[in-house]
């Protein structure tokens, strides 16, 4: 009971742990509302300050120091996360269920985390190019990015090949030293679902003459910075012999 005589009442969810209620109501609410309580029936589990000894006193200041200072540490690794989050949502989905622009968004920006310069074609060449043109170490690679709802169809290879045999005809184009095919496939499925390539057909796979990518191999290789792994997949062994579209 307050001192004014009426009731407080509160309102606790269900399930409560009825140690820790009371152990808030000691602690808590009675020396809030009810502040002498505890001290007629002389109760050790709230100590009045007046009476404190200077070594408690001590403790009891550092504690709360303490206390201060972890709250504002959790306070700066909180705005910490969310600025890292902010920048991991939307390659996070752009690679694991974008499509379109989103998608090449998303590729675009794990390329240049990677220490690649790219180059958004579509804004230079509209659709007659791949998507990307990415450099690094002296190397220059086309990029295309297609995204499937299920399994990719075995076509998809062929509009990177176009793009690279017409590549030379194009105003202003430099040689490029090959390609590469990203696709973000089954998008239907959760991630942990979906194949682990984007083609299952070994005979298929061991054919293609260009790298084809699946984008959550790449979001996984972003994830754990592993930009050696990146650029070895774009940049490396493209699988056609450099040069052979200049």
């Amino acid at each position: 009971m307050p001192a004014g005589g009426g009731a407080r009442w509160f309102v606790v969810p269900h399930g409560t742990d009825q140690r820790l209620l009371v152990e808030w109501l000691v602690q808590h609410a009675l020396p809030a509302y009810v502040p002498g309580a505890l001290t007629r029936a002389r109760s050790t589990l709230v100590r009045d300050p007046a009476f404190a000894t200077d070594a408690e006193a001590r403790l009891v200041e550092t504690i709360a120091k303490d206390q201060r200072a972890h709250e504002r540490r959790q306070t700066e690794l909180q705005q910490q996360l969310t600025a890292l989050r902010a920048v991991a949502d939307p390659l996070r989905d752009g690679l694991l269920f974008g499509t379109g622009r989103p998608l090449e968004n998303a590729v675009h920006d794990v390329l240049v985390a990677a220490g690649a310069a790219v180059t958004r074609l579509d804004d230079v060449y509209g659709t007659k190019s791949a998507d990307l043109l990415s450099e690094y170490s002296g190397r220059r690679v086309l990029v295309e990015v297609k995204s499937a709802n299920q399994r990719p169809p075995h076509s998809l290879p062929d509009k990177l090949l176009k793009h690279l045999n017409t590549w030379p005809g194009l105003t202003g184009t430099k040689s490029v030293d090959g390609g590469v095919l990203v696709v973000n496939h089954q998008i239907k499925l959760p991630p942990a679902q979906r194949d682990a390539e984007v083609y299952t057909d070994r005979v298929f796979a061991d054919a293609l003459t260009v790298p084809v990518i699946g984008s959550a191999r790449l979001f996984d290789w972003w994830r754990h910075e592993d930009w050696d792994a990146v650029r070895h997949a774009v940049f490396g062994d493209t699988g056609v012999p450099a040069g052979l579209w200049r």
